[in-house]
């Protein structure tokens, strides 16, 4: 009896030090990801299809803090008008006519934030200039905050018709 209350007393010892372990290394790994841009850009198929480009970055700040300073750019900007502001989802929307952007930044803890930035982009854009990026690296430049984009950004990708069967898509890498 003595034998199976050791071997279980020993089992919880075991089971607490790798659980702390494990939170040790998902810290380690979270705080390697802050600063980090992702991003992710679909080219349009013709002259009259628009493309997507997105970017998202974890920020140690306030998500607020973040939002004011991306509401603060937005306005500033000559190139765009602020279309949309929803301060309560800490959301806003800029155009200039012919591309729309969005950002939303979502807290994460009090002091981590996570802001994503959407626009779609046009067949004439320059391959390779992420608007999204760019308002990602413009936000942390003002704010301070050191950021960088990712080593190996994620393939591009483009929607094509099969022939198949018509009316449904299937995505592939470019």
């Amino acid at each position: 009896m003595q034998g199976i209350s050791r071997f279980v007393a020993t089992a919880l010892v075991v089971l607490l030090c790798s659980a702390g372990v494990a939170q040790a290394q998902w810290v380690f790994v979270a705080k390697k990801a802050v600063g980090v841009i992702r991003q992710m850009a679909g080219e349009a198929e013709n002259e009259q299809g628009t493309g997507y480009d997105s970017a998202t970055v974890k920020l140690n700040a306030r998500a607020e803090n973040v939002y004011r300073k991306a509401v603060e750019l937005a306005k500033a900007n000559k190139e765009f008008h602020l279309a949309r502001q929803t301060d309560s989802t800490l959301a806003l929307e800029i155009s200039d006519g012919r591309r729309v952007a969005g950002i939303q930044v979502t807290p994460i803890e009090e002091r981590l934030s996570q802001p994503l930035i959407d626009s779609n982009t046009t067949p004439s854009q320059e391959s390779g200039s992420s608007t999204a990026v760019k308002a990602v690296l413009r936000i942390c430049q003002v704010m301070a905050i050191e950021c960088s984009a990712a080593a190996q950004p994620p393939k591009r990708c483009r929607r094509k018709e099969t022939t198949d069967t018509p009316g449904l898509n299937e995505w592939s890498g470019s």
